[in-house]
């Protein structure tokens, strides 16, 4: 196996995005990019690009913008350099061009975590043509106060500006995702039933920045965006769409909503949708003691 890290230019302003890829040896089933979550980095994601690595697939990661080392400022954490939620979206379809031209004639499969299980449905919106597989980790279901959000975002924006970072906003988001779980190793123990998880995720400086209402403008917009039924080009309607959970994961809203985003998927056009929840298990379950379970499921699905 090799790794190599390099930077590519966003096509849109030019932003130096941070790349990493790992190659197997010998033959290359697919490619297998990567769309990591909010508020970390593409670091966490190396063991599970290993683990592709040995079944013969390549990965590849960027961090997005306003993550990890794609920022201008180490200050710029949480800020995406964006006010329109596509720019997050042409990265990917950025790093989607440069790996196809490297490895013509390769299936590119897309796996999005999160946030980036977000970013990856508001690409096959517009680019579904161009990737052969996805998988949809840990998905934000539908939330009918998104509109209301946005409102938020728009009245502190006007008064302190898209890089303040807002507490109430930080706590209208997450401030019940602890709800339920006794003894919580921390306040992000919603990530992981796994504690040394949870404890190096709050070890980590490039993991759990509060975003500012840039970020969370880009991020409530794209959660709007892959809820409304318009605007799907469907030029790869067959595209198979695999969606993992943890059924102990706040953020998917319980099985019933996890369940209604895949409909959702189904409901636009899509024809090939399914399912795995893990039960018992959190937000990160690739980092969940399990995780090899996990790695071996989605392994399984693009070997299918």
């Amino acid at each position: 196996m090799k790794k190599e890290t390099f930077v590519i230019n966003s096509n849109c302003d030019g932003l130096p995005l941070s790349t990493a890829l790992f190659v197997p040896e010998g033959d290359i089933k697919a490619i297998v990019q990567i769309s990591h979550g909010m508020a970390e980095h593409k670091e966490r994601y190396y063991e599970f690009m290993e683990a592709l690595a040995e079944a013969g697939y390549a990965a590849v990661i960027n961090d997005h913008r306003g993550h990890g080392e794609s920022v201008l400022d180490k200050k710029d954490l949480g800020y995406f350099y964006d006010d329109t939620g596509e720019f997050i979206i042409e990265d990917l379809h950025d790093i989607s061009s440069y790996i196809k031209e490297r490895f013509p004639e390769k299936p590119l499969y897309l796996f999005g975590h999160s946030m980036g299980s977000m970013a990856v449905r508001k690409y096959i919106k517009k680019y579904d043509r161009d990737i052969d597989k996805l998988v949809v980790c840990g998905s934000p279901s539908k939330n009918p106060a998104v509109g209301a959000a946005l409102a938020i975002v728009a009245v502190e924006k006007a008064f302190k500006g898209d890089r303040h970072r807002s507490k109430t906003i930080q706590k209208l988001a997450f401030g019940a995702n602890n709800k339920g779980i006794e003894n919580p190793v921390s306040g992000n123990a919603w990530l992981s039933v796994n504690e040394d998880n949870v404890k190096a995720y709050d070890a980590d400086d490039g993991c759990g920045f509060m975003f500012t209402l840039n970020g969370f403008k880009n991020l409530f917009l794209m959660m709007r965006d892959i809820y409304q039924t318009g605007g799907w080009v469907l030029e790869n309607k067959d595209l198979p769409i695999l969606f993992i959970a943890g059924s102990e994961d706040p953020v998917i809203g319980g099985e019933k909503a996890w369940r209604e985003s895949m409909e959702f998927l189904k409901k636009v056009g899509y024809t090939n949708v399914e399912g795995n929840l893990y039960r018992g298990k959190r937000h990160e379950i690739l980092n969940e003691d399990n995780k090899r379970d996990v790695y071996n499921d989605v392994i399984g699905f693009f070997g299918q």
